[in-house]
């Protein structure tokens, strides 16, 4: 059952360990709006000024960069109770390097980055909390594009799977994984061609190195062949 608004702010890393009403006077001091989009809109597109950062309330975004050719290299899936644009907000960049698509029905919360760079804004306790929260947020999101680096890393495509379930089992604790993308989605994400990922993944069942089916896998063990 999907949270509610409330749920998604309460158990955001943004707003860790803070009461309703602390939550209430920093979205009021930070201009928090709620925006909705329908599946396929742009939410940020490549260009635009950035003045702030979104909270995933519901449904499901992309976030990608194209290359010369045109070509989609997947940055993150956001899902519900997630930041996005929130490091380019921080840095001040004026211009996005990114695109951000709903690729569902969606409902965001935006903030505005201009408070957090007025240095007044820290001294007040509750705002030094958040700054805390948020710096952690920025640090948990640049440990996850070094996992990106580590996959894209790999030279074949089933060296890039077995590090990219590897870190997929140590998140979510389980050799039985959910992947919350589909196999366009997979491949973009892992910088190969979908008819390949395929074939590869088809050939890892086949050595019984995995089993799976739609976007749930089971890893037995992970052998070169």
């Amino acid at each position: 059952m999907p949270q509610s608004k409330e749920g998604i702010l309460h158990n955001s890393v943004l707003f860790a360990d803070m009461t309703p009403s602390e939550i209430e006077r920093l979205c009021t001091l930070l201009c928090a709006f709620e925006r909705h989009y329908q599946r396929g809109r742009h939410l940020i597109s490549a260009g635009d000024p950035i003045s702030g950062f979104g909270l995933l309330l519901a449904g499901a975004i992309q976030v990608f960069m194209d290359d010369v050719d045109g070509n989609h290299i997947v940055m993150a899936d956001v899902s519900p109770g997630s930041l996005f644009a929130e490091a380019m907000a921080c840095a001040g960049i004026t211009e996005s390097p990114i695109t951000a698509v709903a690729t569902a029905n969606t409902a965001v919360l935006w903030f505005h980055c201009a408070p957090l760079r007025d240095g007044a804004f820290f001294t007040d306790p509750l705002c030094a909390r958040f700054g805390v929260n948020l710096l952690r947020a920025v640090s948990e999101r640049s440990l996850r594009f070094n996992d990106r680096i580590q996959v894209l890393s790999k030279k074949s495509i089933r060296e890039k799977l077995i590090t990219f379930f590897s870190q997929q089992v140590q998140q979510q604790k389980s050799l039985q994984i959910t992947l919350n993308m589909d196999r366009s989605t997979m491949a973009d994400y892992l910088g190969v061609e979908r008819t390949a990922l395929s074939r590869e993944l088809s050939r890892m069942q086949r050595d019984g190195i995995l089993s799976f089916h739609k976007n749930r896998f089971l890893l037995h063990h992970a052998r070169e062949s």
